[in-house]
């Protein structure tokens, strides 16, 4: 099993307004452990389709990404001097680390630059600061780094870098149940929490959380810098009590609302594609229509939602 929490669990899809009959799946008769096997399954596979789909992990990762400059990625600003880094991942939400060594060194001479010394081009908002999570598709995939640090010295692809930042939306499940009133909370990935609103998915007690603080069982040491950063298995500290109790498994979130309904229709698409269901849904002069989205109409559906978070570089 994947490590973390699939963008939507077994709860959040089988009470989702799909139309499909869950309980048939895999297959008619299948008890209650068989059914939630394949759930869970189908909620990792709809999690990887949307994944795949953006080019990216949406979810919020810790990385360290290794780059060759200056060139089309890596560039020098002309008149400030400031370099400016193009990464894979979106959105950058804090840069960890930044190193350089001459690209012709063999070993790596790393220099690590001061913390000072770079910092996010695009900010997200929304997430941090806020009361409640975003539900758009903002922030960028550019650092900016001090003057001088980057330059044409070397000649073009004259310095390696070594970027660590953290990017995507804090994203992560219960696993320990939480009452009402707990300022702790136990789950099995704490990063990007700290500072962040969050949404918890529980039905008709679900309630947004604020995180103050965040600590990891086993911390992240990340290479050539050797900075510790929290991921992993921890507990979130909140900045007031739940107003609920949440079970275990129970997701928190502080993913874009349409990048769950996104993989949702990803899941849909799979019980279509088994070709054991259809959808149901009401023609507009009240007649009832069998199967009036097909699997193209959900995937074309699922696709223009996750648009703005796909990524082309």
């Amino acid at each position: 099993m994947p490590v973390g929490t699939p963008y939507i669990t077994p709860q959040m899809l089988t009470t989702a307004p799909t139309g499909i009959a869950w309980n048939i799946i895999p297959f008619p008769k299948a008890n209650t452990p068989q059914m939630l096997a394949e759930q869970t399954n189908i909620c990792w596979r709809a999690t990887d389709i949307v994944n795949n789909y953006c080019n990216q992990v949406l979810r919020a990762t810790a990385d360290t990404e290794y780059l060759s400059g200056p060139n089309y990625r890596v560039t020098v600003q002309t008149g400030s001097g400031t370099g400016r880094a193009i990464l894979q991942r979106s959105p950058v939400l804090q840069v960890l680390a930044v190193s350089l060594s001459p690209n012709s060194s063999f070993p790596r001479q790393w220099t690590t630059l001061a913390s000072t010394a770079y910092d996010v081009e695009v900010p997200i908002i929304g997430v941090y600061g806020s009361v409640a999570p975003s539900a758009a598709g903002e922030g960028g995939q550019a650092i900016l780094i001090a003057p001088g640090a980057v330059n044409w010295w070397n000649g073009r692809h004259g310095w390696r870098l070594a970027i660590s930042y953290v990017n995507g939306w804090p994203h992560t499940s219960l696993t320990q149940t939480a009452s009402a009133g707990a300022t702790t909370l136990h789950v099995d990935d704490v990063t990007a929490f700290a500072g962040a609103a969050a949404f918890v998915y529980d039905g008709a007690e679900s309630e947004t959380v604020s995180v103050s603080t965040v600590a990891a069982d086993s911390p992240l040491i990340l290479p050539v810098s050797g900075v510790s950063v929290p991921a992993g298995p921890g507990t979130l500290t909140l900045s007031s009590p739940l107003s609920f109790q949440h079970n275990a498994g129970i997701v928190v979130s502080s993913m874009p609302q349409d990048i769950i309904w996104a993989t949702i229709l990803a899941a849909t698409t799979q019980a279509l594609e088994s070709g054991i269901d259809a959808i149901t849904i009401q023609n507009v002069p009240g007649s009832m229509t069998v199967g009036g989205h097909g699997v193209s109409d959900l995937t074309t559906q699922y696709e223009v939602i996750l648009g703005p978070y796909r990524r082309v570089i």
